[in-house]
């Protein structure tokens, strides 16, 4: 299916940042600045492309937006800066321009799409990762507002945020948490940031921890329904996160290895093994059936057609993106060709991110199929 103008405009401009990436590492160490890379991308407009025009930004569908984080990675072979853009995107659109009240809008929408403002999720704990049942942060009501404290861990783009969204746990629904998110500015007091140390993959994307000491904010921080957090913000959050993750940077990755191992063939031939050109278009089936997917999950998205449908998608789009991966590697273990990089590091870290939720996924499709709620 041919690309759009929007699309592919949308797939030059990150290509252009990825050469702009590659441009700032002058030691050849992969590291580069993460603070002029962000600067660059606010002048260009990259990061406003979720954010509503009417606050500044440009309104971008997430099918607009997927392809173009494949078309980054693959040109400069970094999932970490695909990361940290993405998740700016994803929490500009999904949890501010989507939960947010007018004034909180009107406030941090403007900031984000021009560079300015910085917006981290501070869901996961230390000991607990993401696991609702295991989240201990508490957000009491006291005056005007609520006390809350607690321990975030893993906050993504966290060391250079303005604003981080806290999720809290102020009650219980019968047997499950509620929880509420609040919008809490890095300076509240209470709040202290704790520099994590360097994860060893995914530059350059920068994380941190946060603590909360009774850490006072007023009622209107809070963002989106009370009590509704996880169902309104954590969950669209996530769904979103690996449609663009592994059905964009994961992919982009994939289609990048194997042009380079490809390439690497055809300047150094040799005896090919048998094996190797059938894991080779193994690999080659196997991640153009899996764009196919990611297209439809993020088109889904933008449908609202409600989050059943993605999610099944998702499954599918796992399970074939980590075939493929598999199949690259024994194709080159075959030739003896496969060494360990950074960019596999990467993609096998952006992968294992996603299989607690992939695995739950499947367990609930197949729940449905057992108990005769769907049919196969």
């Amino acid at each position: 299916m041919a690309a759009s103008k929007r699309e592919s405009d949308r797939a030059r401009r990150a290509v252009d940042l990825a050469k702009r990436d590659a441009d700032v590492q002058t030691d050849g160490s992969r590291r580069s600045s993460p603070e002029g890379l962000w600067a660059f991308m606010g002048r260009k407009g990259l990061l406003g492309w979720s954010i509503p025009a009417a606050y500044g930004g440009e309104g971008a569908r997430y099918s607009d937006i997927r392809p173009a984080v494949e078309a980054l990675v693959r040109s400069g072979g970094r999932p970490g800066l695909a990361l940290s853009w993405a998740v700016h995107l994803i929490v500009g659109k999904t949890l501010i321009a989507d939960c947010g009240a007018r004034r909180q809008k009107k406030e941090i929408l403007p900031a984000m799409a021009s560079g300015n403002m910085t917006v981290s999720i501070a869901l996961s704990e230390p000991g607990a990762g993401s696991d609702p049942k295991r989240i201990r942060t508490t957000a009491v009501r006291k005056g005007s507002g609520y006390v809350l404290d607690g321990e975030k861990a893993w906050l993504t783009n966290g060391p250079a945020a303005d604003l981080f969204v806290v999720f809290a746990v102020t009650g219980q629904r019968g047997s499950r948490k509620g929880f509420t998110a609040f919008v809490v500015p890095r300076e509240s007091p209470g709040l202290s940031v704790q520099c994590a140390p360097p994860l060893g993959c995914l530059e350059p994307a920068a994380h941190c921890s946060i603590r909360l000491d009774r850490c006072f904010v007023p009622a209107t921080a809070v963002l989106g329904r009370k009590g509704r957090a996880w169902e309104d913000l954590s969950k669209p959050f996530r769904v979103v996160e690996d449609v663009l993750l592994a059905g964009g940077a994961v992919l982009g990755g994939l289609d990048r290895q194997l042009d380079h191992w490809i390439r690497h063939w055809r300047e150094r031939p040799g005896k090919t093994a048998v094996e190797a050109e059938e894991r080779i278009g193994e690999s080659a089936a196997l991640l153009e059936a899996a764009r196919l997917i990611a297209r439809e999950a993020a088109r889904a998205l933008d449908g609202r057609t409600g989050s059943a449908g993605v999610e099944r998608r998702l499954v599918s789009l796992h399970l074939l993106a980590t075939r493929c991966r598999e199949s690259l590697r024994v194709a080159f273990e075959t030739i003896g060709r496969e060494k360990p990089d950074d960019l596999g590091k990467d993609i096998d870290t952006l992968m294992a991110l996603g299989v607690p939720a992939s695995r739950a996924r499947r367990r609930n499709w197949g729940y449905a199929l057992l108990n005769g709620k769907e049919r196969s």
